[in-house]
């Protein structure tokens, strides 16, 4: 969103950041696939191997979330103590 022009000061403080972006419309998208399959659930339409499938990838996202989630707060913290800058 461009804010250029506007003449609300507080606009840009009001803007996500990109990693939030991301975040955000990853979350989207993940819950938008969880409503389709309920409601293909609802309607009798399954596929085999479908419960396989989502049960693999619920167990990938549960552990590249945590090793995600680790990772981020440690870059987060070198970030803000300075330890993560490079000297020139």
């Amino acid at each position: 969103m461009d804010t250029r022009g506007t003449n609300d000061p507080a606009a840009e403080e009001r803007e996500l950041p990109v990693g939030a972006a991301v975040v955000v419309t990853v979350l989207a998208g993940l819950c938008g696939a969880a409503v389709l399959l309920a409601v293909l659930h609802g309607l009798g339409w399954t596929a085999p191997g479908l419960g396989w499938l989502v049960a693999k990838g619920a167990v990938k996202l549960g552990v590249g979330g945590a090793v995600g989630l680790a990772a981020a707060v440690t870059w987060f913290r070198a970030r803000r103590t300075g330890r993560g800058r490079k000297e020139s």
